[in-house]
Formats: structure tokens, sequence, C-alpha cells
């Protein structure tokens, strides 16, 4: 369920004021997080070859696996869910947009590999779609990790998550997607990406805690 609250806004047309409905940024961080989270525990389990610490989520939506089409329309909601979470912040804070955008590029990652998903195995190196996959997730964990990075220096009228945990999920963004292209590191890739995962919603779930529905009236 998705929590909204209300604020008095100057009714332009005379008569006082109205209410004008506003979605919580917790309430969207904590639904994209369980849509992201949830979905590849329950399938990873149901495919019995699947290992979490050696193979990425998106094998579980790769051609060939199991519960492909639930699993891509899952990266799809969740992506949605994260991208709406950054606009309601950057709307709470009232400035900050950039930063928030290029946060974003993570969900809009998943929105695009829901719908190209990637060759079996997820190699390196595969098919055209491969190829674009392989981009679309490196853009978004790279345009992610420095948006983070940026998010720290962030002046908000509203609370913010530390400056700490922006840097240290930046840095881990960034340092895992490094890690799970070393061809050393392929047994660990799955849980290279999960750590890094793992940092994102962090952030996301305290900044979105701390921030509040809307922006304090005269904050």
């Amino acid at each position: 369920m998705i929590v909204r609250a209300t604020r008095p806004r100057a009714n332009p047309a005379g008569g006082g004021t109205v209410l004008v409905c506003v979605t919580s940024p917790f309430a969207l961080a904590a639904a994209a997080t369980a849509a992201v989270w949830l979905p590849p525990v329950v399938f990873g389990w149901r495919w019995e070859t699947y290992r979490a610490g050696r193979d990425f989520i998106s094998e579980l939506g790769a051609a060939g696996a199991p519960d492909a089409a639930a699993v891509n329309a899952t990266f799809l909601v969740g992506g949605l869910l994260f991208v709406a979470a950054c606009v309601a912040l950057a709307r709470a804070a009232g400035r900050g947009a950039a930063t928030l955008a290029l946060v974003s590029l993570v969900g809009w990652s998943y929105i695009v590999v829901a719908f190209v998903p990637c060759d079996a195995g997820c190699p390196a190196e595969g098919s055209p779609a491969q190829a674009l996959h392989n981009a679309v997730g490196a853009l978004g964990y790279l345009g992610g990790g420095i948006g983070l990075l940026l998010a720290a220096r962030r002046g908000d009228r509203v609370r913010r998550a530390p400056s700490w945990l922006a840097v240290a999920a930046g840095l881990v963004a960034i340092g895992g997607l490094v890690a799970m292209g070393a061809p050393e590191l392929a047994d660990v890739r799955g849980a290279a990406q999960r750590v890094v995962e793992a940092a994102i919603f962090a952030w996301l779930l305290v900044d979105a805690r701390l921030a509040g529905a809307v922006a304090r009236p005269g904050a």
C-alpha cells in the first residue's frame, strides 16, 4: 500500500486552501526495495542450479530461465518504483534534482533490462541484446554511484541520510561494478552485485525516511 500525505496549498481561484496529495518517498523506497529484493530470493530458490553468490540477478530473467517473464516483470515494477522514489525525494528537498537524476539511473537500468534480458549466463560478450544489457547495467551502477557521491554534498532544506552513508554507497557501487567485471572474481560476481544493491537501497531507505513526505513549511 502506498502511503500518501496531504499538505495545504493556496487555492489560486480563491476561497482558502486546497489539500494536495503527496506520495511518501519512504513508501515508494520501501516498495522499490521489496520489488527488487524479494523476487530474486523467491525465483532463485525455485531454480536449483542458480547460485546467488556466483550468478547475476539478471540471469533469473535471461533467455531460457525458468521464470524469465515473471522476473523481468518485477524488474520493470522495481525500476519504476525506484525512479518514482527519486522524484519524490527531489520534490521533498526542493533541490538536488540533477543529483537524484543520476541516482535514478539505477532504476532506469532495471526498466530497460526488463525489455532487454541478457543471454543465458549473462556473459561479458554475446548477442547485441547482451551488449546493450551490459552497457545499461554498467551505466546504472556508474551513474548511480556518481550521484550518491554528489548526494553527500547536498544542502537540502529537509533532513537527509548522513554524508558518510552516501559516500560509502557511492564507492561500493563503483567498486562493485569493477569487481563484477573482473574475470578472476567470476565466482563471486553475484555476491558483488548484491553488496552494491544493498548499499544503494540502504541509502535510499534512510534518505527517504529522514526526508519525510514533504518539505517542512517555512524550512
